[in-house]
């Protein structure tokens, strides 16, 4: 049986904790303050782009599974390798 493993990048606890100090979504945006609003969208915006990225390695490595390329294969599972590692920084 393969070990999951589960990571949580710094930008996903951060949405979290400004998520959990209001009760739902409409006090969140009445209640937090400017700094935190942006804050918030800054945390949604690096989200979507570590997720475009890594769809994209994972993509990636499937297209180069199906040419049968290798090499190109592990050049892109080290990048996932390293994004994902970022995720426990």
């Amino acid at each position: 049986m393969t070990e999951t493993k589960v990571c949580i990048h710094p930008v996903h606890r951060r949405l979290a904790e400004l998520c959990m100090k209001h009760s739902n979504l409409c006090d969140l945006y009445e209640n937090l303050s400017a700094a935190e609003i942006q804050e918030l969208w800054q945390c949604l915006k690096q989200n979507a782009d570590l997720v475009c990225k890594l769809d994209e390695l994972k993509q990636l490595t499937f297209v180069a599974h199906l040419a049968n390329d290798e090499e190109w294969k592990e050049e892109l599972g080290e990048k996932i390798k390293q994004l994902e590692a970022s995720f426990s920084k």
